[in-house]
């Protein structure tokens, strides 16, 4: 179990401000949960920080739709979110990509190995080596692909940890 320490307090401090920031800063949060511009302002930084309520966290978060501060209270806990809505499909997918991936290239890496073992590479030798290429080729696009997506706004969330 992790201890509650300072780096862990500076962290929750940190994503409260990028909440604050996420959801059109001060003045805009003060509209949105009734608070005092003094309040909202040491929830944001300065020298006097305070930590916001729980309720006030959930209200953020739903209003910007990104979980800044609920993301580091569950790595505090060795957890990360994933999306309710895939339950996580995206993440297993690109992983299985990613594992692909390091699976061929390693055999990319040893078939060439064998192929040079004796100073000569044959046509059987290069027309294998090719095609473990074009595998790679076509996960490299995939994975491209895949992270183009979370690049124009779709999420990607990871889990680790364990089971949530």
């Amino acid at each position: 179990m992790n201890e509650f320490t300072t780096r862990w307090q500076l962290r929750l401090l940190a994503a409260q401000h990028d909440l604050v920031e996420a959801c059109g800063g001060i003045a805009r949060v003060m509209e949105k949960t009734g608070y005092s511009k003094g309040q909202v302002g040491r929830w944001n930084g300065g020298i006097d920080r305070d930590l916001m309520s729980l309720s006030v966290v959930l209200t953020l978060e739903e209003d910007c739709g990104r979980p800044f501060v609920t993301s580091v209270m569950a790595e505090f806990h060795g957890r990360t979110l994933t999306d309710a809505a895939d339950n996580g499909a995206r993440v297993a997918h690109l992983e299985e990509l990613v594992a692909g991936l390091v699976e061929k290239a390693g055999r990319l890496v040893v078939e060439t190995v064998k192929a040079r073992a004796d100073g000569i590479t044959t046509v059987n030798e290069a027309t294998g080596l090719r095609a473990i290429s074009a595998q790679i080729a076509d996960l490299n696009a995939a994975i491209q692909d895949a992270l183009a997506g979370v690049m124009a706004g779709e999420r990607l969330s990871v889990v680790t940890g364990g089971a949530a």
